[in-house]
């Protein structure tokens, strides 16, 4: 049981590595600045260093919002635009592109009935009458089995569409609330960076002072 608990605790740790992460610049930043006979120029530098990492979190955080929602890299972006330059000088590519044909034959059920002489007797025409009547009802089940599977094929459509938005939606929703509160840890390190370094630049003095 101890043992499991040993091994779980690396897992457990990596979990706050932001806040480690955190704690590790300041830690840095307090070996450098907080030295016996650590001169206040060095304080007041190390305090514009960490105001400049916390600064830098904006970018960080702003990096991360962009790749959620599937967009470059800014230094992607920004080499595309310089890229684009009217000066530069471009090589001309001649691209063909290839239209394709496609034809599509819809096909067509024809439908015969048997019919009869202008001077046909009544029996002949009662007997074109009882072969017609398996023709035509032949050909509304016909169409009554065309007009289901057209049915089906669109609600089958409707259904999948569905699920496809909902699943779309949720992902949305899902970006929308990593956008909203995903980025907290990052404005938090960025906080702790600008008020130990703001500490740092504003009373390098005193702590210099006291470091004596």
């Amino acid at each position: 049981m101890h043992i499991q608990g040993l091994l779980r605790i690396p897992k457990w740790l990596a979990e706050a590595k932001y806040v480690w992460f955190a704690l590790l610049v300041i830690l840095l930043a307090c070996i450098i600045a907080l030295r016996s006979g650590t001169s206040e120029p060095i304080i007041r530098l190390t305090g514009l260093g960490l105001q400049i990492l916390g600064i830098g979190t904006v970018a960080w955080g702003i990096a991360e919002t962009r790749a959620l929602y599937g967009h470059k890299p800014i230094h992607i972006v920004f080499t595309e635009w310089a890229l684009r330059f009217p000066m530069l000088r471009r090589s001309a590519h001649t691209s063909a592109a290839l239209v394709g044909v496609s034809a599509t034959f819809s096909g067509g059920s024809a439908v015969g009935t048997v019919g009869f002489a202008a001077g046909a007797t009544l029996e002949q025409r009662i007997e074109a009458l009882e072969k017609n009547i398996p023709l035509i009802h032949g050909r509304i089940t016909a169409v009554e089995v065309d007009t289901r599977a057209k049915v089906k094929k669109v609600v089958d459509k409707l259904s999948e569409e569905t699920r496809g938005r909902k699943a779309e939606d949720e992902i949305l929703a899902a970006k929308l609330e990593s956008t909203a509160t995903g980025g907290v840890h990052i404005s938090a390190i960025g906080a702790v960076w600008l008020l130990v370094g703001v500490t740092f630049s504003t009373a390098g003095i005193e702590i210099q002072q006291w470091l004596q």
